[in-house]
């Protein structure tokens, strides 16, 4: 494509099918559900809010046009896929709206059954986090271990994956236990060093605690099957043991010294160029980059020398097996993309810090529960609890 027709191409009065939403996009797709779903007693708790991508077949319609530097004869509408509970009567109730922007109305509309499970939000592994630490069964299961001073304990909240046999459950989530050493005042200091042999286990529906399962360690002298409960607090680890930290300023030793410095130059400037509505060129390669909450970075018309290679490229999925097939060991298994959201975790870069050279960083929107944009923040977490317990 030339200069003139990428012009023509950048030029329509129209965004470009794929570019990933704005901030007033988003917000005006979060305000047309509540226009339409909100009530007396009903309150919306926001998933996800991205852009929902045009039909295959319209859309190579739009990129064969605008590959010739033609202007398409259509544009496909700019729909906003909006994922929410619908919470009445503290019952939620998963939904997804297909929001058209353009005409300011929900093109189409749908609520899952009770067993259907979507991803978990920041907020609520915070409200799991925040109701386990205050609940009576974990402090008891945690009377069972002795931790030196100067050390606290942190949860990892995780979705409860692996079903039992015959386990039919709501909407559970568990926790990972650890001890950490606060001693050192430094907040980078290994979150994992110590795990604790226990998983706390928490109806979400109900925002009640059920049960504290107990591990296997493994260990030397340790049976191949959880322990009873001890009559005497059990040691985290014996004295004299370390601690595995990895900051530089908590290293019992120093760091290595043999490696060269790295300075990266480019006199004549980056090998790629960044067009409006986030279409990239590096050499031959000419793509565009999206965003969903669910799978991060997306690739689009993925070309090579004036060639279409790929329609859509991204991850579909990425879990890791923890090799250990007992109970309840084999619930330790994250879908990272579907339970969580990599697109959710990414974090704000900046220049210099994370990356060196010749950058240009690409802008993505989140929503909060709220519907509002931003990543969740502590203030949301009573809301959170209130609005699903009624």
């Amino acid at each position: 494509m030339s200069t003139d027709q990428k012009q023509t191409a950048e030029s329509q009065p129209h965004p470009h099918p794929l570019r990933p939403l704005t901030d007033d996009e988003l917000l005006r797709a979060r305000n047309i559900v509540v226009e339409k779903q909100s009530g007396d007693g009903v309150v919306l708790f926001f998933r996800s809010i991205y852009l929902d991508e045009p039909k295959k077949d319209d859309l190579v319609q739009f990129l064969i046009a605008e590959h010739a530097g033609q202007s398409p004869k259509t544009t496909p509408p700019r729909q906003v896929t909006v994922l929410f509970d619908r919470v009445e009567d503290g019952a939620p109730r998963l939904t997804e709206a297909i929001v058209d922007i353009g005409a300011g109305e929900i093109s189409r509309i749908r609520s899952f059954p009770p067993y259907c499970q979507t991803s978990y939000t920041a907020a609520e592994f915070s409200v799991f986090h925040d109701i386990c630490v205050a609940s009576e069964m974990f402090k008891e299961a945690l009377e069972e271990f002795s931790l030196p001073e100067g050390y606290v304990v942190t949860i990892d909240p995780w979705p409860y994956g692996g079903l039992d046999p015959d386990e039919d459950v709501p909407r559970y989530m568990q926790g990972l236990v650890y001890a950490r050493n606060a001693a050192n005042n430094n907040s980078d200091s290994n979150h994992y060093a110590y795990p604790l042999p226990i998983i706390p286990v928490m109806d979400f529906a109900t925002k009640k605690m059920i049960r504290i399962d107990r591990l296997a360690t493994g260990g030397v002298g340790d049976s191949l099957y959880p322990s009873a409960k001890a009559d005497k607090p059990k040691k985290v680890f014996e004295h004299g043991q370390t601690s595995a930290e990895y900051v530089p300023e908590l290293l019992d030793r120093p760091v290595r010294a043999d490696l060269k410095p790295i300075d990266i130059t480019q006199p004549e400037g980056a090998s790629f160029k960044v067009h409006s509505d986030n279409l990239i060129e590096w050499q031959k390669w000419r793509f565009r980059i999206g965003f969903t909450p669910r799978e991060g970075a997306v690739l689009h018309d993925v070309c090579y020398d004036g060639r279409p290679i790929l329609f859509r490229l991204s991850f579909s999925e990425m879990t890791v097996p923890y090799g250990d097939p007992r109970p309840p060991f084999q619930r330790k298994q994250a879908f990272d993309f579907g339970d969580g959201g990599i697109g959710r975790a990414a974090n704000n870069l900046k220049l210099g810090c994370d990356c060196l050279g010749a950058i240009h960083y690409l802008s993505a929107v989140v929503n909060r529960l709220t519907g509002f944009l931003g990543r969740p923040i502590p203030e949301f977490r009573n809301w959170l609890t209130k609005a699903l317990t009624g």
